[in-house]
This record gives structure tokens, C-alpha cells and sequence, in this order.
């Protein structure tokens, strides 16, 4: 959701634009998005859904954070009845349970776009912007965060940005059999 109150398609985020997001404590405001970590429109990949208990229905790789409890959680690791953080109407959070969950094989497109809190709700869903580590990505990627508030970071290329492919190409570069970056 943007701040003037419209929903829109994640793939038609652009950098600058300010999105629902959540602090620590999981109070709701918008964050500007800094960059695309990853825009991959035509890319086919696996993807996990979950449905709620109200219908609520998210989708990310098996990798990508979600809000469970009280920490992020790799959505490979969601079990059902496990509770997400969640909201109707964009001012309040609340729990909710997965009800159901589906493993896609054969998805289409991947979006990452990263917010200067580094949190973003989609779907009504509580999400990280980071796959694997939410701490780990918070810190790597706040030189970009303070470039983009410069005006210096690109906006809507497609593919992974340089920064992220550096981040992972070093991770694995140092053994890492994932990389906490992607």
C-alpha cells in the first residue's frame, strides 16, 4: 500500500515511493523505498504461499523473511497454525494463523524492493526486504540505504543490483553455502 492509501501491483513500485512498513515494536508507518535489491519480472522460480485464516493469501521464495511470532522466519520454515504478523487496514497489526500452504514450482517474477527500515507489508503480510538474515541484511545494506537518501542509487532496472550481486558473489566467494544477501 502507498501512502496516498492505493494499492499497487508489487512489480509497479518504483524507488521513492513510500510503502507500509513496521518498526520493531510492530507499529505501522511508510518507509521510502531506497531500491530494487532484486527485479526479476520474467525469471521462473520456486515460490511458497500461505493463506490465512481471513483469506489473506502472501507468496515469496522459500528463503525470504516473514514476520512469525516475534522474529523473522524463512518462509520454507512456516508450519501451519503458525501465526504471522498481519493487518486489515493499514493502521493496526495483529496476529493470524497460516491455514494453508502451498509450494509453487513453477512461479513467475521476483521483487525485492528494499524500504530504509529495511520491513514492508504485502498483502496485508508482515515481510523482512531480506532473505535469510533481517540483522545480517539491515547492516549490509545501510551504504545504500544513506546513497539513495543522497539521490546516487538507480531506480527500476531489471535483474539483481550490482550491490546485492557483489554481496552474494561474496558469500559464496568465502564458503557460505547461502548466501544471507539475495
Amino acid at each position: 500500500m502507498l501512502e496516498s492509501g492505493r494499492h499497487i501491483a508489487i512489480q509497479d513500485v518504483s524507488v521513492g515511493d513510500r510503502l507500509l512498513s513496521f518498526d520493531s515494536n510492530g507499529k505501522l508507518f511508510f518507509s521510502e523505498v531506497a531500491m530494487w535489491l532484486d527485479r526479476a519480472p520474467q525469471v521462473n522460480l520456486a515460490l511458497i504461499q500461505f493463506t490465512t485464516q481471513t483469506g489473506k493469501i502472501f507468496k515469496a521464495t522459500p528463503q525470504h523473511l516473514i514476520h512469525v511470532g516475534d522474529t523473522f522466519t524463512s518462509m520454507r520454515d512456516v508450519k501451519i497454525g503458525d501465526e504471522l504478523l498481519v493487518t486489515d487496514d493499514g493502521k493496526q497489526m495483529h496476529k493470524e494463523k497460516v491455514e494453508s500452504i502451498l509450494e509453487i514450482s513453477d512461479g513467475i517474477g521476483a521483487f525485492a524492493p528494499l524500504t530504509h527500515e529495511g520491513t514492508i507489508v504485502v498483502d496485508g503480510v508482515a515481510a523482512s526486504c531480506y532473505s535469510y538474515s533481517h540483522r545480517l541484511g539491515e547492516i549490509a545494506f545501510t551504504p545504500m540505504k544513506l546513497l539513495s537518501k543522497l539521490g546516487v542509487v538507480s531506480g527500476k532496472a531489471d535483474g539483481m543490483h550490482w550491490y546485492s550481486r557483489v554481496l552474494v558473489d561474496w558469500t559464496e566467494a568465502v564458503g557460505m553455502s547461502q548466501s544471507i544477501f539475495a
